[in-house]
Parts: C-alpha cells; sequence; structure tokens
C-alpha cells in the first residue's frame, strides 16, 4: 500500500547586521506574492514564531497592511471579505532613514529621467483596529502578498500608537501628512544595518518586536531587540508537528 510522503522545505533566514542589543534576520523569498508551494512553509514558521514571542502574555500585537502591496493575489477582495472584523483603519507609513513625505514640486519633474516614474506620494497603511483573533488572521490571510508588518509591544495599543505618532510626525512639514490617526515606521534591512541602536530605539517607538514584508529587500525583515537566536534554534531543531519546514540560520 503506498503513502504520501509529505517533504519538509527548507527556510532560509539570514543574519542582518544590527548594533546591540537587536537582533534581525531577514527571511529571503522568490518574490510577492509568494507561490503557494514555497509560502505555506513560511507561513508556518512565521506563525510559530508569533506564538511563541506571544505566549507569556507580556507582549500585545499589532498588525498592519501596506497598501502598495495589496493589489497582488486578489488582496483587495480578500480584505473587503474580512472588512467587517478587521475594521481596517487607515494611517500612514514613513521611512524614518529617508525624506519625509511630501508633495511632487516642479524640481521633482524637472529631476525626473526619462523612463522613470516619480517618486511615490506616500505609503498607505491600515491598521486592524479589533481583536488580537483578527489581527492573527489578518496575517494568515494575506501573508505572502508583501503587505504584512507585525509589531509586537509591551504598551497598550494607544501608548503605542501615541509614541509612534509623535516620533514619526516631528519631521513632516507637509501639512497635507499630518492629519493621519496613526503613523507607522517602515523600515528596511539597510536602515538596521546602519543605523544606532538608539536610532532604531526611536523608529521603533517602544516596541520589541518588528516583523514586515518587504519588497525592498525581497524578503520578510526580522527585527527584535530582546534575545531571538534561542527562539530560532528551538524552531530550528523542534518545528511544530505539522510545519514541515527545515529551519537554516546564516550568520
Amino acid at each position: 500500500m503506498g503513502m504520501n510522503v509529505i517533504t519538509e522545505k527548507r527556510i532560509v533566514l539570514r543574519a542582518v547586521k544590527a548594533a546591540a542589543p537587536w537582533e534581525a534576520y531577514l527571511l529571503p523569498v522568490s518574490g510577492f506574492g509568494i507561490p503557494e508551494e514555497e509560502l505555506i512553509p513560511v507561513k508556518a514558521f512565521l506563525q510559530q514564531l508569533t506564538a511563541t514571542l506571544l505566549q507569556d502574555g507580556s507582549l500585545s500585537l499589532e498588525v498592519f497592511i501596506q497598501l502598495m502591496q495589496l493589489h497582488w493575489g486578489g488582496g483587495p477582495e480578500r480584505l473587503a471579505a474580512h472588512g467587517r472584523e478587521w475594521l481596517p483603519m487607515l494611517g500612514l507609513g514613513v521611512w524614518p532613514d529617508r525624506e519625509p513625505p511630501r508633495f511632487w514640486t516642479m524640481e521633482d519633474f524637472k529631476n525626473v529621467t526619462p523612463g522613470e516614474k516619480p517618486r511615490t506620494l506616500m505609503d498607505q497603511i491600515f491598521r486592524i483596529s479589533t481583536t488580537i483573533e483578527a489581527r492573527l488572521d489578518a496575517c494568515s490571510v494575506l501573508l505572502g502578498l508583501g503587505t504584512i508588518v507585525q509589531m509586537m509591544t509591551v504598551d497598550s495599543s494607544d501608548v503605542f500608537l501615541e509614541r509612534a505618532r509623535s516620533v514619526l510626525l516631528s519631521p513632516i512639514t507637509d501639512p497635507s501628512y499630518t492629519c493621519f490617526p496613526f503613523y507607522l515606521p517602515l523600515l528596511e534591512a539597510k536602515s538596521i544595518a546602519s543605523h544606532s541602536a538608539e536610532e532604531i530605539e526611536t523608529w521603533l517607538c517602544g516596541a520589541s518586536v518588528y516583523v514586515r514584508e518587504s519588497k525592498q529587500d525581497n524578503g520578510i525583515l526580522i527585527v527584535s531587540r530582546d534575545p531571538l537566536r534561542g527562539i530560532l534554534n528551538e524552531l530550528r531543531t523542534h518545528p511544530s508537528a505539522d510545519a514541515h519546514y527545515k529551519l537554516e540560520i546564516q550568520d
């Protein structure tokens, strides 16, 4: 009698240079949207990592959706189907190591070379504003499109969002961008590798963990203030029974 053999899929985490005490890793993917066969073990790993980080109850989870990537793989339809449970709230993503968001000027258009697109005017973000179950559901439904950002913090939602607003709004002078209800830091691997621990701490607005699907890095960026290697080693040697992934960590 034949039997089905489920093979383990290899997941690679590449260490990203980060100033202590921060640790950072990049999980490269073939591209967004991630093909389903590749996505299954990636999702299993991230769900297990999230559950492990949240299990002692000291951290709360905030989940955001990057609208720029939402058009992949029926993203708008997925969002619409869950809108009532998630109650997404619109805010603004800010790259703290880049020029603050502002409207186009004539100078911007003069500097655009033939075939080049003008810079993006804004990175709009949705926040899942309801329950922890809705936030975890959004991660499950949308992961792989390149849209998801998770932040874990000891603070309440109100305290975290107010701190993020204070930090990220302060450099913005264009009034078109100063009236959003919340602001979210957008970071890529080079943001972490080339800046100090104090800068990263400021940008993450008190959050201990940051996980972002990063089109800029063609992968999923994982940043933690608390030691992460031990948890990753545990997931590497003892993945959940139904995960079917083999985790490799590259320094």
